[in-house]
């Protein structure tokens, strides 16, 4: 059967932008967290979690996706 459905844009923006989000990682040699955007894939390093939430905000809001 064929399906004439059309897909909503934002729904596969949103998939193909988190497909590969890992989430945060903690280096415990480096004793800092880690990160790859994953809208853009660029490394980002943070010495705790919340500094690290506000360095991936400020990327992802500004940087990255050039402001809302």
């Amino acid at each position: 059967m064929i399906s004439y459905e059309i897909p909503d844009p934002f729904t596969t923006f949103v998939a193909n932008k988190y497909k590969n989000a890992s989430g945060l990682v903690y280096d415990f040699f480096a004793r800092e967290w880690y990160l790859k955007a994953s809208c853009c894939g660029e490394e980002l390093y943070a010495p705790n979690k919340k500094t690290m939430t506000k360095i991936r905000l400020y990327h992802t809001r500004n940087e990255c996706m050039g402001g809302y």
